[in-house]
């Protein structure tokens, strides 16, 4: 049942953004409240079951990509620079804000994570310096720089109009950085 209802709650976020309730996730299941409380203590309970699957997921998918010999060097740079789990790329970036402003304990849970977890992706790009795939850079700072430009994006007040998925922005944020904006001749 724990599943189903973290399953649930996945598919009214994407519906709904964080903003569900507990009466909405029992009447999609078909059970009582009661029924959720007895696997769940709270809506924040379940926001970090969740956010802990995604992080996981995120984890997992980028161990892959690391040992995954068909992908060059800049390729998994990328793949573990845009990794979302299927179903939150096609998510709105706003959705970050929300959890932010209406349960931010689980919103900190996902900004400790893209501020912690960088080891995969500075041995990556240590090995791209080494081989002459990418040139010289100070690897902190371009951190700090793919940090900055997703805290910049998933600020309530952010201006861009479109509504771009996670996925959409985390590619654009990649190839702006890893490409630049001037063309080569």
């Amino acid at each position: 049942m724990k599943e189903r209802i973290t399953q649930e709650a996945i598919f009214l976020i994407q519906q709904k953004g964080v903003s569900f309730t507990i009466s909405d996730l029992a009447k999609n299941l078909g059970t009582s409240k009661r029924t959720m409380y007895q696997h769940f203590s709270s809506k924040d309970d379940i926001i970090d079951s969740i956010i802990e699957n995604l992080i996981l997921q995120i984890k997992n998918k980028e161990e892959e990509i690391f040992h995954d010999e068909s992908l060059s060097l800049p390729e998994k740079i990328t793949q573990v620079l845009i990794c979302v789990p299927e179903e939150f790329s096609t998510m709105d970036i706003r959705l970050l804000a929300d959890l932010k402003r209406l349960h931010y304990n689980q919103w900190v849970k996902i900004d400790d994570f893209l501020k912690q977890e960088w080891d995969l992706v500075v041995k990556l790009m240590e090995e791209g310096i080494e081989t002459g795939v990418i040139r010289e850079i100070n690897l902190q700072l371009f951190v700090e720089l793919y940090l900055g430009a997703i805290n910049q994006i998933y600020q309530p007040n952010f201006s861009l109009n479109t509504k771009l998925t996670m996925s959409e922005i985390l590619k654009s944020v990649m190839d702006i950085l890893l490409n630049g904006i001037s063309i080569k001749k």
